[in-house]
């Protein structure tokens, strides 16, 4: 089963995605802060990263750049979704794999996931 971590601070949209790729046989663990994400179990390593720019303590796109820049995390995929950024704003801090714009389509979603996963 393939591991992603969550990072997203709005209750709604993290709850729906987890219950979501959950369904589609993905293991998830969700954060709503970039503190809680910090203080995670630092031995689980993830297939994949999916972070939120904007959340209450900080920025997805700063976690991004910590994973990209983490010989741990090496290879490791790093997806990034804004409602206010667009990728090219951001794209030469943190080089994430992909960017999805909200709101969103969640085939759209699940189908970056696999391709990002297999690259």
């Amino acid at each position: 089963m393939r591991k992603i971590i969550l990072v997203e601070d709005d209750q709604a949209i993290r709850e729906f995605l987890v219950i979501f790729l959950e369904s589609e046989y993905y293991a998830v663990r969700s954060f709503s802060t970039v503190n809680e994400f910090l203080n995670r179990d630092q031995s689980y390593l993830p297939d994949l990263y999916l972070f939120d720019v904007m959340l209450p303590d900080g920025s997805g796109i700063d976690l991004c750049k910590e994973i990209k820049q983490s010989h741990h995390n090496n290879g490791i995929p790093v997806i990034i979704m804004s409602a206010h950024a667009q990728l090219n704003q951001f794209k030469d801090l943190c080089e994430p794999d992909d960017f999805i714009a909200k709101p969103f389509d969640i085939d759209m979603v699940l189908s970056r996931i696999k391709f990002a996963i297999k690259k």
